[in-house]
């Protein structure tokens, strides 16, 4: 009995010297992962966040076509209406690019067709416009689509700013974005464009362009999911000063009745 007693005693006090050596060991690890300072947020880490929010950049680069509705309000400083148009647009992507955007203003019909050799802008069946103008139109229209996936396009400089405070209320992760459209055809402007995304989910909330000599704001009101990707569905864009501070609305977008097919459709 005595012998049985001593064995427990001297099992009790080996397992208090491992648990206590062990306690001290993770002590001593947990105390060394303090020191260790946080990954460094990069443009890239961002975007791929967004993109696995908004779907995947597999099923983006599938897209054989991309069909849908867009309607835009142009609106004054006083608020009065400019104009209003609806067109639509329909995108064959791949395996060759053939974009066309049709419209009617009161009784004119309006064409604008792209592909990798032309740009050009008909109205009744008549050219009225070409070149870089058109491709520059067409290609901004897909950016605005294709965003956050189109924050990969070859070319494209990104820059993270870090956490920022938007419209005072919503603590955003922004990327600074810059584009050489003289090198790169899929670039359509040179200005300067600041995005901003969700701080935890990721999601592209809005972006801020400098068009000099002035700044817009533009928002994304709501979006929509189809065949498992994320599109806009309302924006809305101001005017507004440097630090983004909106002074007035400028334009509305609606985007509706999206139809997507895929390569191995």
């Amino acid at each position: 009995m005595k012998n049985t007693i001593t064995h427990s005693l001297l099992s009790l006090g080996i397992l208090c010297i491992f648990s206590c050596v062990f306690a001290s060991c993770k002590f001593s690890k947990e105390k060394e992962n303090s020191n260790v300072s946080p990954k460094e947020i990069t443009a890239l880490d961002v975007v791929k966040n967004a993109i696995h929010t908004a779907g995947t950049n597999q099923k983006w680069k599938n897209i054989a076509s991309l069909s849908y509705t867009k309607k835009s309000k142009l609106l004054l400083e006083n608020g009065d209406i400019e104009s209003e148009v609806t067109q639509r647009h329909h995108y064959e992507l791949r395996p060759q690019k053939s974009i066309k955007i049709t419209w009617v203003v009161e009784k004119d019909s309006f064409l604008i067709v792209h592909n990798d050799s032309i740009s050009q802008k008909f109205k009744n069946g008549n050219l009225i416009d070409e070149g870089d103008t058109i491709k520059s139109s067409v290609n901004s229209s897909l950016y605005v689509i294709g965003m956050p996936f189109k924050l990969l396009d070859e070319g494209t400089v990104l820059s993270y700013e870090g956490l920022q405070t938007l419209n005072t209320i919503d603590t955003v992760h922004t990327i600074n974005a810059s584009y050489a459209p003289k090198e790169h055809q899929n670039h359509s402007t040179q200005d300067v464009w600041w995005y901003h995304f969700e701080k935890n989910t990721g999601a592209f909330l809005s972006s801020l362009v400098y068009h000099e000599p002035t700044y817009a704001l533009i928002e994304n009101e709501a979006t929509i999911k189809h065949e498992g990707l994320t599109f806009p569905k309302r924006r809305k864009s101001y005017f507004c000063d440097e630090f983004g501070k909106k002074l007035f609305l400028r334009a509305e977008f609606w985007y509706d009745d999206y139809v997507i097919t895929f390569l191995n459709d």
